[in-house]
């Protein structure tokens, strides 16, 4: 992103961390791989906080639960097992003080993290 392409010119670093940070907040990328493509170009990594301490992983299930994906589709999507997302769901049922899928997915699109666009 910082180096000019055909198509567009070159993005100063902080304006390329900018657009990888709102790819994380759209869903659209991975929030570790991001942070450490902005700590590899020199500029301090973005703090890694989210909601009721979610973990990173427990936010990747959680968008997949709000988008009406099953334990199954999302144990594949992500590569782990079906109980492994079982555990996931339950940290994150007990942490948001939600007790079903439809209320994990409320969450998440209150917290902006189904990656559809907040109001």
């Amino acid at each position: 992103m910082t180096e000019s392409r055909p198509y567009r010119p070159a993005l100063s670093a902080a304006d390329a961390a900018s657009e990888l940070l709102a790819g994380v907040s759209a869903g659209k990328l991975d929030a570790g791989a991001a942070a450490a493509v902005i700590e590899a170009a020199g500029l301090p990594r973005p703090p890694a906080s989210w909601p009721c301490d979610l973990t990173g992983r427990e936010v990747d299930v959680l968008r997949l639960c709000a988008r009406g994906m099953t334990n199954r589709e999302i144990a594949a999507t992500l590569v782990v097992s079906d109980r492994t997302v079982q555990h996931h769901l339950a940290s994150i049922f007990d942490k948001t003080g939600r007790r079903t899928r439809a209320g994990a997915a409320v969450f998440a699109v209150e917290h902006s993290l189904a990656g559809w666009p907040s109001r």
